[in-house]
């Protein structure tokens, strides 16, 4: 038979008394045990005493000793259920939840407490035991069906939906939870990992940065935090933050955030970053090349490449450092320099070619000769891997760019065929994706059919790979409609927004598209991507260009080796009137980045060296923009024709 309760109810009366003296009585902490005792003079029931002393001892934070009187209160009277209760929520709260369970196991006919303080027990257990997951989603409905909306069973159940996938209901409990205990850390940061789980991003961040500032949850937070911005798209924002919360000595810590500063494109904050990194560990290799890599990145070749020398020195083998010497060579200028450097890297591979190193290798050289305008060369060099299952998506977008630049369409829809079968994950997606965009170039009507499942998934970034393929045959209408669909679906992304507004924008619909991009620039005004597309798009059309030159300015600092950022700069400087700095800032931009097959880079410092007198340089910058490709070519052939009918 169970315990029973029978001819407890007067010990209850008298535990609910001394209970409520010991409480009060407890303010000094140093009053002793017995001296809370009832007077020994006074008959008490069976394991009262014990009982009384259990509690206070726990009450003081001796819970050796309490756990000891627990004991032996059972012993005194082991078929009184509210001893069991009693000591089973004592062994909860001390984290011995399986003693807990065995208090309780032949208790009949428990009331709503005890309902509550087994389910608690089974939760504890749960946690280690994912085999008991069932039996405590049970136990904690069947609690909160006695007890009501109990805040403890309620946490309790939405960690255990969690761990069995059930993750909408848990996140609605944490959700309601929240509602009455809004600051609460630790609940903040439970709602913002289902957030994540649930692939709702965005409101994740937002809670994550919440609980960000201090206590035990802080930790969890952060990292909860930086990762959702780097799924957002948005590593520069993470490794800000990472800044503000991280000392001199967490190195590593550190170094992650001058890594993502970088990736944001925050160069200078980077550098700033990996020098605080070797101001306490000179010798870092790791932070030493990464320092290379970003004055490389900023257009300090020289310092890089004097660095990495020096590195080399004490590593000649070390395949990161030749490679970063070959990217260096090849971005001051010296591609022959760079070319012998990655040939070098390549003979350290050779004998383990189906390597990741390998893999490293073969990338940094197809895309440095892609940046050369070699694309058939870029193409041999990512034909070296053999086992595309070590492959990227970087490797797929580098090869397509070899057919797009030649413009083999149906060799292009070939190739991302034949590596399909190889590829896993978002490599493999990608693939699909520009074997899309190849169908579409070549008139191939299965295009549609092929892109259609990216378009309709659930996956916000299959979504975008599709949209980007429409974007990059510039279907506008089919993009802004289908993107107002995905909003409709996935909510005000940041991306989904921004793809809309470009589309608008090329649709004429100016007034909507500058709406939409202030929006955004607004929103992250560190976001140099946006920012440039509204500098630029007010620029060239000769609008509001204090405002265009400010916001192109700015993308600049953020990035200043990006071509495109350095293209508008060039360009709203020559909507101003200020030709020097336009030819300057233009030139700069067709150096780093002209041989990437924009040829509206060379059609606008053509267009500036005509207009300021160099005749036959800009025609041939205007010629050589017309063949590989631009924004207007009937303005550009506008441009030439003069000079053209003047011809014998």
């Amino acid at each position: 038979m169970g315990t029973h309760r029978v001819g407890f109810e007067m010990l209850k009366s008298l535990i609910a008394v001394w209970v409520t003296v010991v409480v009060v009585t407890l303010i000094p902490t140093c009053v002793m045990a017995d001296d809370l005792r009832p007077d020994q003079s006074e008959v008490l029931p069976g394991g009262l005493e014990s009982y009384l002393e259990a509690r206070v001892l726990e009450a003081q934070g001796r819970f050796r000793e309490a756990m000891e009187a627990y004991e032996q209160a059972l012993r005194e009277a082991p078929d009184v259920a509210e001893i069991r209760l009693a000591y089973a929520s004592f062994l909860i709260d001390v984290g011995m939840a399986d003693r807990a369970a065995e208090l309780l196991e032949d208790v009949e006919d428990l009331d709503a407490e005890g309902l509550k303080v087994r389910a608690l027990a089974l939760a504890q257990l749960a946690s280690r035991k994912p085999a008991l997951a069932e039996e405590t989603e049970a136990a904690l409905r069947a609690a909160l069906a006695a007890q009501g909306g109990d805040p403890n069973l309620l946490f309790a159940l939405a960690q255990i939906l969690q761990s069995t996938g059930d993750l909408e209901e848990a996140e609605r409990i944490a959700a309601g939870l929240r509602q009455g205990r809004s600051g609460n850390p630790r609940l903040i940061a439970f709602h913002a990992g289902l957030l994540r789980d649930l692939g709702r991003a965005d409101e994740a961040a937002e809670l994550y940065s919440q609980c960000v500032d201090g206590g035990p949850a802080a930790p969890m937070c952060r990292d909860g935090l930086v990762e959702m911005l780097v799924e957002l798209d948005r590593p520069g924002e993470a490794g800000e933050l990472m800044l503000s919360w991280l000392q001199d000595m967490d190195l590593d810590s550190l170094m992650r955030a001058a890594a993502l500063l970088w990736e944001g494109g925050q160069l200078e904050i980077s550098l700033e970053t990996v020098q605080r990194v070797l101001a306490k560990a000179p010798d870092s290799v790791r932070a030493q090349t990464l320092e290379a890599h970003l004055l490389s990145t900023l257009g300090l070749h020289d310092d890089a490449v004097a660095r990495l020398q020096r590195l080399l020195r004490k590593n000649p083998n070390d395949i990161d450092l030749i490679l970063a010497m070959a990217w260096s060579q090849s971005r001051s200028g010296d591609h022959e320099k760079g070319r012998k450097y990655l040939d070098r890297a390549w003979e350290q591979v050779t004998a383990d070619a189906d390597s990741l190193r390998a893999v490293r290798c073969a990338v940094t050289a197809a895309r440095l000769e892609l940046i050369a305008g070699n694309p058939l060369v870029s193409r041999e060099w990512l034909e070296r891997v053999h086992d595309l299952s070590l492959v990227g998506a970087d490797y797929v977008r580098l090869l397509a760019e070899t057919y797009r630049q030649q413009e083999e369409w149906q060799e292009g829809v070939t190739g991302m065929v034949r590596i399909q079968p190889a590829l896993r994950g978002q490599a493999q997606t990608e693939a699909e994706a520009l074997e899309a965009e190849f169908r579409m170039r070549s008139g191939d009507a299965r295009a549609w059919r092929r892109l259609r499942p990216l378009l309709d998934g659930d996956q916000i970034q299959d979504v975008l790979l599709a949209l980007q393929v429409l974007q990059t045959v510039e279907l506008w209408k089919e993009v802004d409609r289908e993107t107002a669909e995905a909003i409709d679906r996935f909510g005000e992304d940041r991306n989904l927004r921004f793809i809309r507004a470009a589309a608008l924008e090329r649709l004429d619909q100016v007034d909507a598209a500058s709406e939409l991009f202030r929006g955004l620039v607004e929103q992250e005004p560190n976001d140099a991507n946006a920012a440039n597309y509204l500098g630029y798009m007010w620029a060239d059309r000769e609008m509001n260009l204090d405002q265009a030159l400010e916001l192109i300015a700015h993308a600049v600092a953020l990035d200043p080796e990006n071509s495109a950022y350095l293209d508008s700069l060039g360009w709203v400087h020559y909507r101003r009137g200020d030709l020097d700095e336009a030819e300057h800032w233009l030139r700069r931009a067709v150096d780093l980045g002209g041989n990437l097959g924009d040829g509206t880079i060379f059609c606008h410092l053509g267009e500036v060296l005509l207009v300021n007198g160099d005749h036959e340089e800009g025609r041939r910058y205007l010629l050589i923009g017309l063949d590989m490709g631009c924004e207007d070519p009937d303005h550009v052939r506008s441009l030439l024709e003069p000079e053209d009918d003047a011809a014998p």
